[in-house]
């Protein structure tokens, strides 16, 4: 028989053993749970997404002389800035399983009344951005509300509000271009803050505030959730019908702020400003992660969808390839992205 005092013992050579053995076990955990993260991390959509775009620099690099030129780079980060500015309000729309197609003609809308307010009634800057900016709120507003309150599809809403507010756009300017603005409304569009190109900022400001809305907000989660199950939400009460508007109304301002720097980047106004960008945003999202069927989706997948996009462009053009096929290469693209995001669900 063994005595209490044995007993005492060996509890104490245990726990000692054990307090022994706790750092390497400790250290044994975290490598694992490093090699998760790390796994993780690697197999993510954004992962090879990034790594295509990185292949992507390495090889114009290698091609053409003139994509590592100061004058090259700038245009490409401007251009970059612009359309993912559009792609992340239109990621926003995407996430609750919607779609705008009127981004396009609310730049060209923009525009105008960019130029009309500066131009035609000699309004300061500062002004007339902010009225164009209402201007920009106003058509999201109009397609929120017909979307969240009569049913209407977004797809058929935004198809006709792309057809007004180009509409409105010629019918303001009577087809022509406004030009005559002051140079510290142009230094927006042209000019550059520690060697980057003003828009590149704004784009960059504009992307991390998206993602921090929706990662971190409670109206980020409501998003995700009224894209992934609609119905669901409503019993769980959220207000949808405030979810969209304000969705769409984020999609057309942020359309307006891309008008509005494009219109100083151009130095004119213009109502075919804006043309196809719509569907530049919605592949910039889809290639990004976004499902066109509500809840998937990120902002860092947008931006670097983006980035690929306006890359085959840039190469395409290096490369001395036909304006025409561009749109062929374009289009091809986005409808691979689909196709490979309906599979992946599919396989899910």
């Amino acid at each position: 028989m063994t005595s209490n005092g044995d007993f005492v013992k060996q509890e104490t050579h245990d726990a000692s053993s054990t307090k022994q053995f706790a750092p390497a076990i400790t250290r044994v955990a975290l490598g694992q749970k490093t090699l998760k993260g790390l796994k993780k991390i690697v197999t993510a959509r954004e992962s090879t997404l990034a790594a295509v775009v990185i292949l992507l620099v390495v090889y114009l690099s290698w091609a053409s002389p003139y994509f590592f030129t100061s004058g090259n780079l700038t245009v490409v980060g401007r251009q970059i800035g612009l359309a993912l500015i559009i792609s992340v309000g239109m990621t926003f729309v995407i996430l609750i399983g919607g779609i705008d197609l009127s981004v396009g003609s609310v730049v060209a809308f923009v525009s105008v009344l960019t130029g009309v307010f500066i131009v035609n009634l000699g309004m300061s800057p500062i002004v007339a951005i902010l009225l164009a900016l209402v201007g920009g709120a106003v058509v999201g507003l109009v397609n929120g509300s017909i979307n969240a309150y009569m049913g209407i599809p977004s797809f058929v809403v935004t198809l006709g509000m792309l057809a007004v507010a180009r509409g409105l756009s010629l019918g303001i300017t009577s087809g022509s271009t406004i030009s005559g603005f002051p140079s510290e409304f142009l230094f927006i569009g042209q000019g550059a803050y520690l060697g980057i190109p003003i828009p590149v900022w704004v784009a960059a400001i504009v992307a991390i505030a998206a993602h921090l809305v929706l990662t971190r907000t409670t109206f980020g989660r409501h998003v995700y959730f009224v894209g992934s199950n609609e119905e669901a939400a409503k019993l769980s009460g959220i207000r949808v019908r405030r979810v969209k508007i304000s969705v769409f109304v984020i999609a057309s301002t942020l359309a307006a702020v891309s008008g509005i720097l494009e219109t100083a980047r151009l130095s004119v106004g213009q109502p075919a400003a804006g043309n196809g960008y719509e569907l530049l945003a919605i592949g910039a999202a889809v290639i990004g992660g976004a499902s066109l069927f509500g809840g998937v989706g990120g902002i860092l997948g947008t931006a670097l969808g983006t980035s690929l996009l306006l890359l085959i462009q840039n190469a395409l053009i290096l490369l001395g390839i036909s304006a025409y096929w561009q749109q062929v290469f374009s289009g091809v693209i986005i409808v691979g992205a689909v196709a490979l995001n309906m599979w992946r669900k599919q396989r899910n």
